[in-house]
């Protein structure tokens, strides 16, 4: 298992929200991701840390909506 910070973006707030995930992998940390992304239409990315590392980030648009 692993730990990832995820640091959702919504356009109606300035700061990002933090979230902590446990996961198996980063591909389903990825998952997890999308699937966060597409919650609402106010989040317009994610960025997704294991400790201090950058793993990735996502943005919202036509392709994240695909991925669903």
């Amino acid at each position: 298992m692993a730990i990832f910070t995820f640091y959702v973006r919504d356009d109606r707030y300035d700061v990002p929200t933090r979230e902590f995930v446990i996961t198996q992998s980063e591909e389903r940390a990825r998952v997890r991701a999308v699937d966060r992304l597409l919650e609402s239409p106010h989040h317009t990315a994610i960025e997704v840390y294991q400790g201090q590392d950058l793993r990735f980030s996502l943005t919202a648009g036509p392709r994240a909506h695909a991925l669903h």
